[in-house]
Order: C-alpha cells, then structure tokens, then sequence
C-alpha cells in the first residue's frame, strides 16, 4: 500500500513494525493504487532517521520538485525512481552502502555506458579514462545536500536534558533535542572521497569491536589505491557517538520508543539509559552487563543522487593544482588553433555562482586538490606524479 497509494493518506505506525495506522480507511487506500512515484518512494526514504534529508544528504523532499541544480533527472527529465531502480517480482534494484545487496545495484552505466563522454571535444577522451578510477558522482555530484540540510553528526551521550532549550543554527535546525541529543547540521555539503570497489565492511548486531579506538567505523567502503576494481567514490560521512557494552564490547540496542502507556523502559518516555539497554538488548537476544561505555562512530553512506548538470561537475582545476596556472592542458598537448585548453581546463561548477545564487560554499571558492589526492594514497597531483599504476613525464 505504501508503495502504490496514490492518495498520500496511507501511513504506517512506527512501533507496530510498519503495520498500517487505525484511523485509515484501507478500503479508500486500495481503491486508489497505482504506478509508483517520488512521492511514494520518498514518503520511506526522505524522512529516514524521523526527518527529511536527515539520514541520506542526497535525498530528501526537495527531489519532489527539484530544480535542475539540484538533481538534473528529476529537476530537467522528470525521472520517477523505478527508471533508474528496476524491479523484477517486485525486488527493487538499488541498495544503501549500509545494507548488503539483495535485489541488485544500480550503475550510472547501466544507462550511460563506461565510456559515457562522446569525444565531441579534445579532453573527452582524457574524461572517458577518468571513468576507470572515479566514479561518476565523483565529478557530478560534487555538493550533496544543497536543496537541504543534512545532519551530519548525533551525540546520544547528550540526550535527555529536558531544561535544555534546543538553539537554531544557519539552517534553521536544533543544535539540540533531548531525545536523541546534540545535533550538527550541513547543507551543500563538500563529500568524503575513499577508495571503494563496491564491497563495505560493516559491523552487525553482536559484533564484537575494540571500544578503545578513538573512532569505530560501523559501515565503511573496500577499497584501495593498489586496487584496480576500485574508484573514487563521494561519501557522506554520518559521525556520531553512540553506547556499548563495556564488557562484552558490542554495540548497545536501545528500546526507544514506548509500546504503550504502560511501558516503563523506552528511552524517550522515561530518559533512563540503563532500563532502555537493559529492554533493547533482551529483545535482541543479547547480553547485557549493565555497565556501558560512549564511544565515537563513523558510518560511510555514498552518494548517488542530486546529479548536477554536466557543465556544472568538478572542473580539471578543481582536482588538479597543477592545471592552476597559465599552463594547463598544453603541459603536454601541442597548442592548436582554435582550442583555449585555459578554458577547457576551467570548464564546470561555478562556485562563485552558486554562492551567490544562495548556496553556502563560500570557502570552496578558488579551491584546487578538491578530493585530496595524498588521502587517497597518491603522491600528490596524478599529472605530476603519476597514476595508480602509470608515471607520467611531468616530474623533474
């Protein structure tokens, strides 16, 4: 029903494992269904984490009407999710990088092919090659999050200070909720760049992790500079501090919401850490010690949507320093008449511009290495001192 009711009526409990509210006529809901929609799709996936654009910085309610800027497949050509996300018996293709893969992944290529510029002008050849090690949100998706916030960061170990009064930043977000405790937020978000061959390591339920280390990645990509099945890919990295137990050292389960009016250990009814582990764990099947610890975690979720148009990707001088001065493509090219390779080198998003069309990127104005070449393993600028697997004569 929630995938195919076209009234927007239809809605689910959230402490009866989905199960369809009371007060809703079933009878209507049924009598309306149809083809699936952003709007059905995004009444799930906008609001993950009890909020729109919380979870997934790259999407959010902004993509029911979304602007070209802000995603060109819905905002330019109208695409319905299902055009991209294929389904067979009703297994939709498409995963998070926080979950495994069940139904299938969904590839830019699938529509665009590996060799997806059309060598219509000089340096395509250059981008068709880049497609061998970056993945193609890399340059196309160089922001997330710029038709709305994000959070970016949850510190539970804060919760439950019902006198703190909540504050609002820029973006018009509580730096605070004592539910779930502090809050940070982000919009037109610069990504994390890793190395990523379409594998994720991630911690399940029961796993047991070394509570020492100063930060416990729960999901987090495969990947390597020595690996050839790997790219580049963007990442919003989603930061926060969170329980485990501190003698079985494993993460901690919280029961959070009440079931009823009778319940005595939720979280956000009574604000009482230890009866809400005590609870969580006990419906998981696991021990609890009643002693835990708060600890820093990371998890890894990539980016795949608000695609920007192609004249506004990362440009060669925003990932290559080298490209920065007078000389640019003609380091090794011979000059051509007719060819400005200054201008071919600074073709694509124009922070200035978006700056002043609202978008907060101000300190990403005139930046050069945008995905920070010496992170992800290299020497520095690949024009100088080679690629993965390749040197170049450029390095005296």
């Amino acid at each position: 029903m929630v995938c195919h009711d076209t009234t927007g009526k239809y809605k689910k409990v959230l402490t009866s494992a989905g199960m369809s509210a009371k007060d809703i006529n079933l009878k209507t809901i049924a009598e309306n269904v149809g083809h699936t929609s952003r709007a059905s799709c995004g009444a799930c996936h906008f609001y993950g984490g009890e909020g729109d654009g919380i979870k997934h910085g790259d999407i959010s309610s902004a993509l029911l009407n979304p602007d070209r800027s802000c995603d060109i497949h819905m905002g330019e050509y109208d695409f319905t999710c299902v055009e991209c996300h294929k389904s067979e018996n009703h297994k939709i293709y498409g995963r998070s990088s926080s979950v495994p893969v069940t139904e299938g992944v969904v590839s830019c290529s699938d529509c665009h092919s590996d060799t997806p510029h059309n060598l219509s002008e000089t340096f395509d050849y250059h981008l068709n090659e880049h497609c061998k090690t970056i993945d193609c949100n890399t340059c196309h998706t160089p922001l997330y999050a710029k038709c709305k916030p994000t959070k970016i960061w949850g510190d539970w170990s804060k919760a439950g200070d019902k006198k703190r009064k909540p504050k609002k930043d820029k973006y018009e977000q509580p730096d605070y909720n004592p539910k779930k405790g502090e809050l940070k937020w982000e919009k037109s978000v610069k990504p994390s760049y890793a190395w990523f061959n379409g594998y994720m390591n991630r911690i399940f339920i029961g796993d047991k992790v070394n509570i020492n280390r100063e930060i416990i990645n729960i999901t987090s990509p495969v990947g390597s500079v020595k690996d050839p099945n790997s790219k580049i890919t963007p990442f919003k990295i989603m930061k926060g501090v969170q329980a485990v137990d501190a003698e079985n050292k494993y993460f901690l389960i919280p029961h959070l919401c009440a079931k009823d009016k009778n319940d005595t250990t939720a979280y956000w009814k009574n604000f009482d850490w230890d009866k809400s582990f005590t609870e969580g764990m006990k419906t998981a099947g696991l021990d609890y010690s009643g002693q835990y610890k708060w600890v820093e975690t990371w998890m890894y979720w990539r980016i795949a949507h608000e695609v920007m148009p192609a004249d506004s990707a990362l440009s060669c001088v925003d990932c290559h320093q080298s490209l920065k001065n007078e000389k640019t493509c003609n380091k090794c090219h011979k000059n051509q008449e007719g060819i400005d390779f200054k201008k071919i080198a600074n073709k694509g998003i124009d922070f200035e511009y978006m700056e002043a069309a609202g978008r907060d990127v101000g300190e990403l104005k005139d930046k050069t290495d945008y995905i920070n070449f010496k992170s992800l393993g290299y020497e520095g600028d690949p024009i100088i001192y080679g690629g993965r697997f390749k040197k170049l004569p450029l390095k005296e």
